[in-house]
């Protein structure tokens, strides 16, 4: 690998027949659907390993993939573009290693024990022998060593007699900080001491600068370092006011640097917090997010599942901002399981209301009289002669030939219909005490056929995949006659259960 090649792994992902089991992110890099879509990738890879070789190909603009196979088990590392499979290739041997010493079981590497923290432990120090590199440099006078010894985390080691190095700890992961204490600005040594950077830090004088020199410091950096990243700090924020500040921005044409007071408390927290930012460092869980993972599961219990849904997708949005794999496939599975509650829920709902529009109506009782008053008038009110209901029993037959239709059916005799042609409709008093009584109205009698109409009626109903009992069959065969008051036909049969199943597929 080249000195000018960046050193960072970014995520590690370990799949075992087929399936994801562990994920391990240093640095920000592939999302969920991201990582889906690398899977598909490597689909056939995870379908049929091939084992003891190493593949790599790029997946983006920004990150590129190594992954290899042993046994059933694939371990997938995502890294910059310029990583090289000289560097990788060791990690990713070491990783297989200890892997397969701590688990031999691959699944229990979801077990949070002790195993399982020593693996942690084991992939944060293979990012440290990377000796991931962050340099500062800058102007004379600008402040670099005071950052240097804010900053650091270890012991000092010199190297030669121009630059020191020490560590920097950052979420749990160690690069390599150095400083250069040449008095030159231009000397050729800047060139050397910038390879090879994850980091560089550009240092100025916010009170005291010159235009040439950074400038200097910037083609180095493009030169020297080209993959790297840049943050500018401007130190000595305290010596100026805005109107300077202002100038100097319009002069440096720089929209982007960072304003610093080495003085200033916090000041070491903020410098960190905007190193990780730079170099895109995973940024660890709100502290909000287990109670509100907790809050979601009360919701739950409470029997609002929709409501759970909603919360826990907006877990996985975070989980997935913060590319925090630990908790997306098991909101995922929760989501799925809720949802099909949901739909049986529905779907019994529907079942049931289906089958309540089907009911006939029940009898409607008046609780009041009920009299329409005609209209104001100067003719002299006709009343309707009395209607003659005659009290003879009617059997009920179907004949085999004439189909009969409910319109066909009279009620008042002809000598009744001459009578009533020249009564005004809006005339009629209807008075509630002429309506005849149910008991007392015309009964039908059944022939011998149709008292085999229940046993008919349930028997189309399951030839079409429905079922109703033999009792609710003569309820709606008595009702259909009772509606329709005329004797029934095998059409008013199979209309009833077609409207029936009908409905009840709903």
């Amino acid at each position: 690998m080249k000195n000018e090649e960046i050193k960072i792994l970014r995520q590690i992902h370990i799949f075992y027949s087929g399936k994801n089991i562990y994920n391990h992110t240093y640095a920000l890099a592939l999302g969920d659907e991201e990582l889906n879509n690398v899977r598909r990738v490597i689909q056939s890879f995870l379908d049929m390993p091939m084992v003891g070789k190493t593949f790599h190909r790029p997946v983006s603009e920004n990150f590129q993939i190594f992954h290899k196979s042993e046994k059933n088990v694939l371990f997938l590392f995502i890294t910059d573009l310029v990583d090289s499979l000289e560097y990788i290739s060791p990690i990713l041997d070491n990783t297989i290693k200890m892997f397969n010493e701590l688990f031999p079981n691959p699944t229990d590497v979801s077990n949070p024990d002790n195993k399982k923290r020593d693996f942690v432990d084991f992939l944060r120090e293979q990012q440290h022998q990377l000796h991931s590199k962050i340099s500062i440099i800058g102007p004379t006078n600008s402040g670099k060593t005071q950052l240097f010894n804010m900053i650091k985390s270890d012991q000092v080691r010199q190297i030669m007699n121009f630059a020191k190095a020490s560590i920097i700890t950052m979420d749990n992961l160690k690069f390599d900080l150095w400083d250069f204490e040449l008095k030159d600005n231009f000397s050729l040594l800047w060139s050397k001491f910038i390879q090879g950077s994850d980091l560089v830090v550009l240092l100025f004088d916010l009170s005291n600068y010159h235009i040439r020199v950074i400038n200097h410091f910037f083609e180095l950096q493009k030169q020297e370092s080209k993959f790297s990243k840049l943050l500018i700090l401007g130190n000595k924020r305290d010596l100026i006011d805005k109107n300077d500040l202002k100038i100097v921005k319009n002069e440096l044409d720089i929209s982007d640097f960072e304003e610093i007071s080495l003085i200033e408390t916090g000041v070491q927290e903020k410098i960190k917090l905007l190193i990780a930012r730079n170099l895109n460092l995973k940024k660890l869980l709100p502290h909000h997010f287990i109670e509100s993972y907790n809050k979601a599961k009360s919701i739950e219990n409470d029997g609002n599942l929709v409501l759970a849904i909603a919360r826990y997708k907006e877990l996985i949005k975070i989980s997935n901002d913060y590319q925090d794999f630990t908790y997306i496939s098991t909101l995922k599975e929760k989501i799925a399981e809720l949802q099909e509650k949901i739909d049986k829920e529905t779907e019994m709902r529907k079942n049931i209301e289906s089958k309540k529009k089907f009911e006939m109506p029940g009898k409607i009782q008046f609780t009041r009289r009920i009299q329409v008053q005609p209209l104001p008038s100067n003719e002299p009110q006709i009343k309707p002669p009395p209607i003659e209901v005659p009290k003879v029993t009617i059997k009920a037959s179907r004949s085999p030939v004439v189909k009969q239709k409910t319109e066909d059916l009279l009620i008042f005799s002809k000598l009744d219909a001459s009578e009533a042609v020249d009564i005004d409709k809006e005339d009629i008093t209807l008075d509630i005490d002429e309506v005849i009584p149910e008991e007392k109205r015309p009964t039908l009698e059944q022939s011998e056929g149709e008292r085999i109409y229940p046993e008919m009626l349930q028997k189309m109903i399951e030839q079409s995949g429905s079922t109703l009992s033999l009792k609710l069959c003569s309820q709606l065969i008595t009702d259909l006659q009772k509606t329709l008051a005329r004797p029934l036909t095998v059409e008013d049969i199979e209309s009833a259960a077609n409207f029936f199943v009908k409905h009840d597929s709903l």
